[in-house]
């Protein structure tokens, strides 16, 4: 590795504990709530069985399913007021030898024969959208079987207005990302903050029932992408790093990585690694730039990186390294600030993935550490000022501390 990260690689292993114990309570309420995702899932699935009931022979036994953000359980919720963008693909099992064109006509007129669908239908270079404005829309992707067997998952071709159909398979992806996800390092988990305060137990391996660290990586780098390409007069915004292009840079690294065998105290340093080495594995050569499906070679996720007109794609590949060189920034500002207080790491924090998430996060630790102090459980470790929860005559640290504890004294609210 190289020191992309000077200060936060200096950070001591409780602080990095400490930040990643943050950044996952900023996530936790990013995350969809299960009653969105249910509305989600019954919008595509009533979608589905709408479009499987025509009676046309090119939708005959039609199949819809979630793909992106939402088949790999990587979703945050929208910056501001953006809707949830639900991709999906309408996989037409007889419309081998169908058009372009006749496939996307079919499939709108009959969504426009319907009294709910037909003011929501708008039209995308690769399908369809059905826009429930103001909250979210689905992204409609017909597609055909592809016709090369033995690959993983489920190739296809899709529609594309430009050419007509491209190559695609998104499950094949999805099933590549979920092995990686499957994946865990080796990671040391100390016993910090949020988990003293709840009284948990320590944990040696990443917590089976949480999101598993590559998902919130990827989470992480979005919600970033999403809040840096908002920022001032970012001359970069029209050309942001597209989802699926973070996704698969930072899985190739989070695989790279644990390959390697690398052992890790905390997830903080292994946030570092997966984005120090993303870069590398963007492929140049004499025929363009490419960052391609692994189950689908020929589906580059950066073919616009190589347009030529108007220089579009140096702007889309320098968006990127500005970008990835934002996401660099970011975590060292993180390690400046937690050497000069926790009111300067929500600051940063704040200017990084947003006010709102960030402030129900500090909400939550600062209600967490009140009821402790007021119950007597709250300690410092003396030489150390690290907080901890003391419980049924235990002393969980924030950290692995070996100095004695003093009790922190309640607030006592005089006059009131």
């Amino acid at each position: 590795m190289t020191e992309l990260f000077t200060n936060a690689r200096a950070l001591s292993e409780h602080k990095k504990s400490m930040l990643v114990e943050m950044l996952d309570s900023v996530f936790d309420n990013l995350d969809l709530t299960k009653t969105q995702r249910e509305r989600i899932e019954t919008a595509y699935n009533t979608v589905g069985s709408y479009l499987a009931s025509c009676d046309h022979p090119l939708l005959k036994e039609a199949q819809i399913y979630p793909q992106g953000s939402m088949r790999l359980r990587t979703t945050n919720k929208p910056l501001y007021q953006e809707e949830f963008d639900v991709d999906l693909i309408l996989f037409l099992p007889n419309a081998g030898h169908a058009t372009r064109d006749e496939i996307v006509k079919v499939v709108k007129q009959h969504l426009k024969d319907n009294e709910v669908y037909k003011e929501l239908v708008e039209d995308l270079p690769r399908g369809l959208r059905i826009n429930y404005k103001g909250d979210y829309h689905l992204d409609i992707t017909p597609a055909k079987e592809y016709d090369l067997p033995g690959l993983q998952g489920h190739p296809l071709w899709v529609v594309d207005k430009h050419t007509g159909f491209k190559e695609s398979n998104p499950e094949g992806m999805a099933q590549r990302f979920e092995k990686a996800c499957s994946m865990l390092p080796v990671i040391r988990r100390r016993h910090e903050l949020l988990e003293a305060l709840a009284n948990k137990s320590v944990t040696e391996l990443p917590d089976q029932s949480k999101k598993k660290p590559l998902s919130r990586i990827i989470q992480i780098l979005k919600r970033h992408r999403d809040v840096w390409s908002q920022q001032g007069e970012n001359l970069h915004a029209d050309f942001r790093p597209i989802s699926v292009i973070i996704t698969m840079l930072a899985s190739l690294a989070y695989v790279d990585v644990v390959k390697s065998g690398k052992e890790y105290e905390s997830e903080f340093d292994l946030i570092l690694d997966v984005i120090e080495l993303m870069p590398l594995h963007i492929e140049i050569n004499f025929d363009g730039v490419f960052v391609t499906n692994p189950t689908m070679r020929p589906e580059n996720y950066a073919e616009k990186w190589n347009r030529v007109e108007r220089q579009e794609g140096q702007k889309y590949r320098n968006a990127f390294y500005a970008w990835h060189q934002a996401a660099v920034d970011t975590f060292e500002r993180l390690a400046s600030a937690n050497n000069q207080g926790m009111d300067n790491v929500f600051a940063a924090l704040s200017g990084a993935f947003g006010e709102k998430p960030v402030l129900a996060a500090k909400n939550r630790i600062i209600e967490a550490i009140n009821e402790n102090r007021n119950n007597g459980n709250l300690r410092v470790a003396l030489g150390t000022g690290a907080l901890a929860a003391a419980t049924a005559g235990k002393v969980h640290a924030a950290s692995r501390v070996v100095s004695p504890v003093e009790s922190v004294k309640r607030n006592q609210f005089y006059g009131d």
